[in-house]
């Protein structure tokens, strides 16, 4: 079977070369021209055992197209690897890829891939599974798998008689999983994904992480995609919003404990979308604005049961609420600015926060996971109107920060001094 897709979105970085033994850093650049990918899954352990929700062959199927192949065969019976020789493309090179006995990953794959024969080896210097295929050689080495359905003989020629250059994969590359055992440490490695060490702060790496693991393997095995998570965050957000706006101490709890448990499958939609290979530019569009869009509906439905709580105190909370959330919304349009024009993401992580700068603490502070649970602890103690005042404030001091950084990134940009990247 084939599958058409996009161009390669993964960028390669510096990979390791083994040459006589020797390892060294090689700096490759990211491959543009277009290849086609042989999956080989022959056996029952590629199809038999489900890793994070999916078969190794599967896997291997989805690894290959969003790494960017023009065309992806699967061969999962010695019928269908006699058919390779002239399922080739003429002046294509070819990614022989092995999900038949272990679960991979982009690393396996940025290891072989660019110009010329390239073989992927473990640190240790075993064969990983991965070849890149040179136009030259693809006739002949289709016609070897065609033979023997197997991609360690050739590797093991090509080794000897050095035609290929090895190259060490990096971290999170494969992991054997054929016996149950091997699964669940397949399992474990890959759940190595989910931590975003550069962008996580301390209650997404200690507290939400750790609750949404649960919540991420109940979803892995079942049709629910990271879309469809983000859906459901939408629901219990705007829920807890809504009700969060009644009078009543129970409606500020309920509807801020709501809020508070969003946050936790605000987490899942993500990780679920990297285990599975599932991300999208709309999933990601679609988890970031939903982010954004119901804590302004929260800052929104905290100065309404306020508003409603506090009679006297009306006037003032009438006029502080707008200026509140035109706060938020500049603070928005700044960050999604960069974004768009020069970040090209749709992830608001991705808006640049020096360590150790004035933003990062502030970063910190308006981050939904840390506004969500301050909130919810406030309202059990019945000080919604604190929540409300420092939600207010927050909204405020972060679009007199970020205003003066968007007035000198649109001087730099008509400068020339930052250079956007291109959309991927």
């Amino acid at each position: 079977m084939t599958t058409m897709i996009e161009p390669a979105t993964e960028l390669v970085g510096p990979s390791e070369l083994r040459v006589n033994g020797t390892v060294t850093k090689e700096p490759r650049d990211e491959v543009t021209r277009e290849f086609d990918a042989v999956v080989l899954a022959i056996g029952a352990a590629a199809h038999r055992g489900k890793v994070c929700g999916l078969t190794l062959a599967e896997r291997g199927r989805r690894l290959a197209v969003k790494a960017g192949a023009a065309r992806v065969v699967v061969v999962d019976s010695p019928q269908l690897a006699a058919t390779l020789p002239a399922w080739a493309i003429r002046g294509r090179d070819v990614l022989i890829l092995r999900a038949s006995d272990q679960v991979v990953h982009f690393p396996l794959i940025d290891a072989v891939r660019g110009g010329g024969a390239r073989i992927a080896v473990t640190p240790e210097g075993e064969y990983a599974g991965a070849i890149w295929v040179p136009t030259a050689d693809v006739a002949d080495v289709l016609a070897a798998l065609a033979a023997d359905s197997g991609d360690a003989g050739l590797a093991g020629r090509w080794r000897e008689s050095k035609h290929a250059i090895e190259h060490v994969h990096g971290e999170i590359a494969r992991h054997r999983a054929v016996t149950r055992a091997e699964r669940r440490a397949a399992t474990k490695m890959l759940f190595e994904l989910v931590h975003k060490k550069d962008q996580d702060g301390f209650l997404s790496k200690y507290l939400f992480r750790p609750v949404a693991y649960p919540i991420t393997r109940l979803f892995l095995p079942t049709p629910i995609t990271p879309n469809g998570v983000t859906f459901i965050v939408a629901l219990l957000a705007i829920g807890g919003c809504v009700i969060v706006a009644g009078a009543s101490y129970e409606a500020a709890v309920i509807g801020s404990m709501m809020q508070h448990i969003a946050g936790y499958f605000d987490c899942t939609d993500g990780e679920i979308a990297r285990l599975r290979h599932e991300g999208s530019r709309f999933g990601q569009w679609f988890d970031t604005l939903t982010d954004e869009a119901t804590t302004i509906a929260y800052l929104l439905g905290i100065g309404i049961h306020v508003y409603q709580r506090h009679p006297e105190y009306q006037m003032y909370i009438g006029w502080s609420l707008p200026i509140g959330v035109a706060g938020s919304l500049v603070s928005l349009y700044v960050i999604y600015y960069y974004l768009i024009k020069v970040a090209r993401s749709g992830n608001s992580q991705d808006y640049p926060v020096k360590k150790g700068g004035k933003l990062e603490p502030l970063a910190q502070l308006l981050h939904r996971d840390f506004i969500g649970l301050v909130v919810f602890v406030m309202a059990i103690a019945n000080i919604t109107e604190i929540a409300y005042i420092g939600l207010c404030l927050g909204a405020v001091v972060s679009a007199l920060v970020l205003i003066p950084e968007h007035i000198k990134l649109r001087k730099d940009l008509a400068s020339g001094a930052i250079v956007p990247r291109a959309w991927s």
